[in-house]
Protein backbone atom coordinates (compact mmCIF):
# COMPACT_ATOMS: atom_id res chain seq x y z
CA UNK A 1 0.00 0.00 0.00
CA UNK A 2 1.29 3.36 -0.98
CA UNK A 3 0.85 5.68 2.08
CA UNK A 4 2.09 8.54 0.72
CA UNK A 5 -0.76 8.49 -2.07
CA UNK A 6 -3.21 7.32 1.00
CA UNK A 7 -2.00 10.85 2.81
CA UNK A 8 -2.40 13.07 -0.59
CA UNK A 9 -5.96 11.72 -1.16
CA UNK A 10 -6.59 12.89 2.71
CA UNK A 11 -5.16 16.37 1.50
CA UNK A 12 -7.15 16.11 -1.74
CA UNK A 13 -10.20 15.58 -0.12
CA UNK A 14 -10.10 18.84 1.66
CA UNK A 15 -10.55 20.62 -1.23
CA UNK A 16 -14.24 20.07 -1.91
CA UNK A 17 -14.76 21.41 1.34
CA UNK A 18 -18.58 20.97 0.83
CA UNK A 19 -19.17 17.95 0.09
CA UNK A 20 -16.67 16.04 2.51
CA UNK A 21 -18.25 18.12 5.56
CA UNK A 22 -21.80 17.25 4.34
CA UNK A 23 -21.63 14.01 4.17
CA UNK A 24 -19.32 14.26 7.49
CA UNK A 25 -22.85 14.97 8.58
CA UNK A 26 -24.85 12.57 6.96
CA UNK A 27 -21.98 9.39 7.84
CA UNK A 28 -22.91 11.05 11.19
CA UNK A 29 -26.64 10.30 10.94
CA UNK A 30 -25.97 7.26 9.30
CA UNK A 31 -23.57 5.74 12.13
CA UNK A 32 -26.67 6.95 14.70
CA UNK A 33 -29.39 5.34 12.38
CA UNK A 34 -27.58 2.48 11.86
CA UNK A 35 -26.66 1.79 15.37
CA UNK A 36 -30.05 2.02 16.90
CA UNK A 37 -31.27 -0.26 14.30
CA UNK A 38 -28.47 -3.20 15.02
CA UNK A 39 -30.70 -3.17 18.08
CA UNK A 40 -33.86 -3.69 16.59
CA UNK A 41 -35.41 -7.40 14.62
CA UNK A 42 -35.00 -5.61 11.73
CA UNK A 43 -31.57 -4.74 11.34
CA UNK A 44 -30.51 -5.58 8.31
CA UNK A 45 -32.63 -3.22 6.71
CA UNK A 46 -30.48 -0.77 8.61
CA UNK A 47 -27.26 -2.42 7.05
CA UNK A 48 -29.17 -1.96 3.56
CA UNK A 49 -29.32 1.47 3.85
CA UNK A 50 -26.07 1.94 4.98
CA UNK A 51 -24.76 -0.19 2.05
CA UNK A 52 -26.72 1.86 -0.37
CA UNK A 53 -25.44 5.31 1.72
CA UNK A 54 -21.83 4.10 0.69
CA UNK A 55 -22.02 3.08 -2.26
CA UNK A 56 -23.64 6.86 -3.48
CA UNK A 57 -20.84 8.76 -1.91
CA UNK A 58 -18.32 6.08 -4.02
CA UNK A 59 -20.01 6.66 -6.95
CA UNK A 60 -20.08 10.62 -6.55
CA UNK A 61 -16.74 10.99 -5.47
CA UNK A 62 -15.99 8.69 -8.65
CA UNK A 63 -18.15 11.09 -10.64
CA UNK A 64 -16.78 14.37 -9.11
CA UNK A 65 -12.75 13.10 -9.86
CA UNK A 66 -13.55 12.61 -13.48
CA UNK A 67 -11.24 15.11 -14.73
CA UNK A 68 -8.54 14.56 -11.87
CA UNK A 69 -8.50 10.80 -12.29
CA UNK A 70 -7.73 11.72 -16.15
CA UNK A 71 -5.23 13.84 -15.11
CA UNK A 72 -2.97 11.21 -12.20
CA UNK A 73 -3.76 9.03 -15.60
CA UNK A 74 -1.61 10.96 -17.87
CA UNK A 75 0.90 11.66 -15.31
CA UNK A 76 1.64 7.84 -14.84
CA UNK A 77 -0.82 7.08 -12.46
CA UNK A 78 -2.30 2.74 -12.11
CA UNK A 79 -5.66 1.83 -11.50
CA UNK A 80 -4.50 1.13 -8.26
CA UNK A 81 -3.07 4.85 -7.24
CA UNK A 82 -6.82 5.78 -8.74
CA UNK A 83 -8.77 3.37 -6.21
CA UNK A 84 -6.42 4.86 -3.62
CA UNK A 85 -7.37 7.91 -4.01
CA UNK A 86 -11.53 6.75 -3.86
CA UNK A 87 -10.98 4.70 -0.37
CA UNK A 88 -8.82 7.25 1.34
CA UNK A 89 -11.40 10.16 0.38
CA UNK A 90 -13.93 7.39 2.06
CA UNK A 91 -12.18 6.27 4.64
CA UNK A 92 -11.40 10.08 5.42
CA UNK A 93 -15.32 10.60 5.57
CA UNK A 94 -16.21 7.23 7.84
CA UNK A 95 -13.64 8.21 10.60
CA UNK A 96 -14.44 11.96 11.21
CA UNK A 97 -17.81 11.32 11.35
CA UNK A 98 -17.01 8.41 13.83
CA UNK A 99 -14.62 10.18 16.05
CA UNK A 100 -17.05 13.24 15.72
CA UNK A 101 -20.32 11.12 17.18
CA UNK A 102 -17.64 9.63 19.88
CA UNK A 103 -16.84 13.17 21.06
CA UNK A 104 -20.07 14.38 21.54
CA UNK A 105 -21.13 11.19 23.10
CA UNK A 106 -18.46 11.40 25.46
CA UNK A 107 -19.03 15.43 25.99
CA UNK A 108 -23.07 14.49 26.86
CA UNK A 109 -22.48 11.75 29.32
CA UNK A 110 -19.86 14.21 30.77
CA UNK A 111 -22.37 16.95 31.04
CA UNK A 112 -24.57 14.32 32.47
CA UNK A 113 -22.73 13.64 35.25
CA UNK A 114 -21.52 17.14 36.04
CA UNK A 115 -24.95 18.63 36.13
CA UNK A 116 -27.17 15.88 37.44
CA UNK A 117 -30.28 16.68 38.17
CA UNK A 118 -29.96 20.77 36.75
CA UNK A 119 -31.20 20.49 32.79
CA UNK A 120 -31.90 17.00 32.60
CA UNK A 121 -34.52 17.12 30.38
CA UNK A 122 -32.36 18.57 27.52
CA UNK A 123 -29.90 16.18 28.46
CA UNK A 124 -31.44 13.74 28.68
CA UNK A 125 -33.42 13.97 25.07
CA UNK A 126 -29.85 14.36 23.56
CA UNK A 127 -28.68 11.59 25.49
CA UNK A 128 -31.23 9.36 24.08
CA UNK A 129 -31.01 10.47 20.63
CA UNK A 130 -27.21 10.96 20.10
CA UNK A 131 -24.97 8.54 23.02
CA UNK A 132 -24.43 5.20 21.73
CA UNK A 133 -22.43 2.56 23.60
CA UNK A 134 -18.85 2.19 22.72
CA UNK A 135 -19.06 -1.20 22.08
CA UNK A 136 -22.11 -0.36 19.61
CA UNK A 137 -19.96 2.49 18.35
CA UNK A 138 -17.08 0.32 17.29
CA UNK A 139 -19.48 -2.43 15.63
CA UNK A 140 -21.25 -0.10 13.32
CA UNK A 141 -17.56 1.65 11.94
CA UNK A 142 -17.13 -1.87 10.93
CA UNK A 143 -20.23 -2.74 9.45
CA UNK A 144 -20.11 0.67 7.89
CA UNK A 145 -16.82 -0.03 6.41
CA UNK A 146 -17.51 -3.37 5.27
CA UNK A 147 -20.36 -1.81 3.10
CA UNK A 148 -18.89 0.56 1.50
CA UNK A 149 -16.41 -2.17 0.02
CA UNK A 150 -19.03 -2.78 -3.05
CA UNK A 151 -19.42 1.33 -4.12
CA UNK A 152 -15.65 0.98 -3.87
CA UNK A 153 -15.29 -1.83 -6.21
CA UNK A 154 -18.44 0.46 -8.05
CA UNK A 155 -16.34 3.80 -8.04
CA UNK A 156 -13.44 1.83 -9.04
CA UNK A 157 -14.87 0.35 -11.78
CA UNK A 158 -16.06 3.38 -13.16
CA UNK A 159 -12.96 4.92 -12.70
CA UNK A 160 -11.09 2.59 -14.83
CA UNK A 161 -13.03 3.28 -17.49
CA UNK A 162 -12.05 7.28 -17.38
CA UNK A 163 -9.59 7.54 -20.73
CA UNK A 164 -6.82 9.58 -20.02
CA UNK A 165 -6.92 11.80 -22.47
CA UNK A 166 -10.35 13.50 -21.34
CA UNK A 167 -7.63 15.61 -19.57
CA UNK A 168 -6.85 17.20 -22.78
CA UNK A 169 -10.67 17.85 -24.20
CA UNK A 170 -12.14 21.00 -23.26
CA UNK A 171 -14.92 20.94 -21.71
Amino acid sequence: MNFKILLKSFKFAFRSKKRVLSFIVVYAFLFVTVARGLETPSWYLYLGMALVVGTFYAILISQFRRRDISIFKCIGWDNSNVMLLLVGEVVLVSLSAFLILFQLSVEIIGLTAYLGGLGSELLSSLHSAIVIDAGLLITTLLWIVVLQIPGLLLAQFRATRIPPMRALREE
